[in-house]
């Protein structure tokens, strides 16, 4: 693991409005929130409810989700090179390249919330 966390590497260019990956997903129950929130799981997860934001996880209510690919390994950024849409219904988390990436290139993506680590 490096000093940004584990990270994603492009393995060749991914142009722009690209789908990098579409993950399934697995729901963390409202119920299990608590215990989930509590451990290193809450930095890898996203906001599971319609009508809500990333930020609406620190409400520790409703469901959330890990995305079962890359997506939750990715790194921080204010200037992000990819973005992720959630697919409520269906629990699908599709990652789409913002811009053109090159090979060896980090993956990125903004968290959409407060951070709880202060970014390089």
């Amino acid at each position: 693991m490096g000093r940004r966390g584990r990270g994603v590497l492009a393995d060749r260019r991914i142009e722009a409005g690209e789908l990098v990956e579409r993950s399934p997903v697995l729901i963390i129950p409202h119920a299990d929130r608590a215990a989930a929130d509590s451990m290193i799981t809450f930095t890898y997860v996203f906001m599971w409810e319609h009508d809500t934001v990333e930020e609406d996880l620190y409400k520790h209510e409703g469901r959330a989700a890990i995305a079962l690919g890359y997506t939750s390994l990715l790194n921080h950024s204010y200037t992000p090179n990819c973005t992720f849409i959630r697919h409520i219904d269906e629990l699908l988390l599709d990652l789409v390249a913002l811009r053109t990436i090159e090979p060896g290139e980090e993956l990125t993506i903004d968290y959409q919330m407060t951070l709880w680590f202060t970014p390089e």
